[in-house]
């Protein structure tokens, strides 16, 4: 090859250089574009919700599933529950679990522009509340069997369900109850039913610092073991909230 030849050769491929790194870039950013729009499984199975008026959270194909009742709210959900809903939507991407979240509709006798699950929870209310979970639990994840979580209102009207024995006839599909901030109790239970055996599994989370649902006596506690029913409390180091990390532990070890 003459030196004139490899002259050009050289100015050739010199030229062809260029090119070369620019497919070679372009082709990365097209693997890493590639990469960043396949997530994973989960991440892709977990639909966008708008949090304040979700009805549902938690991956669209779960492995477990729930419905949670909220305490006395506002109409729209306040500061505390859009705070819950954010501790619920991270559980339920840990836990791969689909959370269904209805709302209440009766006003609250001692404060009216808020909404309650119920306050004397009697026979009506404790109806009504079965109704809109059964509801809820088959508009989210159909037929599954799921877990109930109550918080503060919501978790009393989940109490007095174990304490009336209704599950077993109008949630057959319920596993489990688990409440927060909802162990206050005064008064002695109902004398009927006087055996709670076999009416649902119940534990209560409470903090240790909750200034008007932490009873340290654990009067309902005692009463309903006393009356045979599947029940454990669980303390927390908080205040009035739904706390994450016992919540999990309860939830993932049934």
């Amino acid at each position: 090859m003459t030196l004139e030849r490899r002259k050009t050769t050289t100015i050739f491929q010199r030229a062809l250089l260029p090119g070369i790194v620019v497919i070679g870039i372009g082709a990365a950013l097209a693997c890493a574009s590639s990469a960043k729009k396949t997530s994973s499984p989960r991440e892709s199975e977990t639909p966008a919700v708008d949090m304040r008026t979700a009805s549902c959270i938690g991956p669209a194909h779960a492995t477990a599933y729930a419905v949670y009742l909220h305490g006395m709210d506002g109409v729209s959900p306040s500061g505390q529950e859009m705070q819950n809903r954010a501790i619920l939507a991270s559980m339920a991407s840990k836990l791969s679990m689909r959370v269904a979240l209805p709302r209440a509709t009766a006003r609250c006798p001692n404060q009216p522009s808020s909404i309650c699950w119920g306050w004397t929870f009697d026979e009506r209310e404790v109806h009504e509340g079965a109704t809109t979970i059964d509801a809820a639990a088959r508009s989210c994840f159909g037929e599954k069997a799921f877990a109930l979580i109550g918080f503060s209102n919501g978790g009393y009207l989940l109490t007095k369900m174990l304490r009336s024995c209704v599950l077993p006839s109008t949630l057959p599909r319920v596993t489990q109850l688990v409440t927060s901030g909802s162990t206050m109790m005064k008064e002695p239970l109902e004398r009927e039913p006087s055996s709670l055996a076999g009416c649902g599994k119940l534990t209560m989370l409470i903090g240790d610092k909750d200034e008007f649902n932490f009873d340290p006596t654990g009067t309902l506690l005692h009463g309903l073991q006393r009356k045979g029913a599947d029940v454990r409390e669980v303390r927390f180091e908080g205040t009035h909230l739904l706390s994450e990390e016992p919540l999990m532990r309860v939830l993932s070890s049934f």
